[in-house]
């Protein structure tokens, strides 16, 4: 696990390890520092095929696990999980949206609690809507 990660709650899942460059379907929450869940008006521009649930709050999208469709925090946090696994991480800004944050939604330098569960993995033809 990279330095400055850590591991709040996990469960282990025992489904296959997953691996960098492939797509996953997720659940995804997150909480601000003072313990306010994020709410998500709409997918964001990377999770533009997710389903949001609970008011805005769980997308569910599915996401390639390389750099340019995780935030640091989550493509480093995710490392060694298997299918079925969760976990919940601290993120600091610097791994997360840094001074950009995400307009209305999470403000800049934003430290986040995010919590992750890999539900499966997605075939390429399945997220392009091909059979």
């Amino acid at each position: 696990m990279r330095s400055g990660i850590k591991i709040l709650v996990g469960t282990p899942g025992n489904g296959p390890v997953v691996q960098r460059q492939r797509i996953y379907l997720y659940r995804l929450k997150m909480w601000l520092n003072k313990g306010d869940a994020v709410q998500w008006r709409s997918p964001s521009r990377l999770m533009a095929r997710a389903r949001l649930e609970d008011n805005g709050e769980t997308p569910i999208p599915d996401l390639r696990v390389d750099r340019e469709h995780l935030i640091p925090g989550l493509f480093y946090g995710i490392e060694g999980m298997r299918i079925g696994g969760t976990r919940k991480l601290p993120i600091s800004p610097h791994l997360a949206f840094a001074k950009r944050g995400v307009p209305g939604v999470i403000p800049a330098d934003a430290v986040l609690v995010a919590e992750i569960g890999v539900l499966g993995e997605r075939k390429f033809h399945e997220v392009n809507g091909h059979h």
